[in-house]
């Protein structure tokens, strides 16, 4: 892999069966011009190898509000621009508002909720530190998965996922209306949704020269703290 074809303000980034490239520039001309040239080169050295992409379930997507940019190609197949794309199972939208990857992630709790429902409902044998190992252990990482690059979204989104949290608590604890939902975690000695996503995004950023990946690595640094950053992923750990 060390003869891959490299290229400046191109990154490319491999994860087992998953590839990414990025391609910055100014202007939609400049990044998709360096973007379709790298393409080519990377054609050549594919088949040099003897390595074929799946064109079928390649997308391309600009995170811009420009709207017309002109079409790559991959094998000579146009690749058109999508308002939203998947990777390493993160909705990524042209925002990256992450609105839509908050609703798979409440789409996917809830069904993996119903799945535990007759483990973890009221009327459920199960003992009480049972019930709450099924909501760490197995429904919990749903909500969490991946939050430290996601959890700078508008706290309208992620007042969703709380909601999905408060509704289980109260369930695997049969608390009454008038118990405060506070109240239940304290009782319970776990932490909030909100302090447990901080907790994994402080661990993340503060561990990321740590970790053997080269483009993490060249992410330059940035202050979370100002206001011209607040959508960006550092900002969450200073809510």
């Amino acid at each position: 892999m060390n003869d891959i074809p490299k290229r400046k303000n191109i990154t490319l980034s491999l994860y087992a069966d998953d590839t990414a490239i990025i391609a910055q520039g100014k202007t939609p001309q400049e990044f998709v011009s360096a973007l379709q040239s790298y393409i080519q080169n990377l054609e050549t050295w594919l088949t040099s190898w003897k390595i074929q992409l799946n064109v079928d379930k390649t997308e391309a997507i600009i995170f811009s509000r420009i709207s017309n940019c002109p079409v790559v190609h991959l094998y000579g197949t146009p690749i058109p621009w999508k308002n939203e794309v998947k990777y390493l199972g993160v909705t990524l939208d042209r925002g990256l508002t992450f609105k839509s990857h908050i609703n798979c992630i409440r789409e996917k709790f809830n069904d993996s909720f119903r799945r535990q429902y007759s483990l973890i409902c009221r009327n459920s044998k199960l003992s009480l530190n049972n019930k709450l190992l099924i909501y760490l252990a197995y429904l919990r990482p749903i909500l969490a998965y991946a939050s430290p690059v996601w959890a700078c979204t508008a706290k309208t989104h992620l007042h969703k996922l709380e909601v999905l949290e408060n509704k289980t608590i109260r369930m695997i604890t049969n608390a009454h209306w008038y118990h405060r939902n506070n109240d239940l975690k304290i009782a319970l000695n776990i932490p909030s949704l909100k302090e447990f996503i901080l907790k994994l995004a402080k661990k993340f950023f503060n561990n990321i020269e740590n970790i053997d990946n080269s483009t993490l690595q060249k992410i330059p640094y940035y202050d979370g703290s100002l206001q011209t950053n607040s959508k960006r992923p550092r900002s969450i750990l200073y809510r």
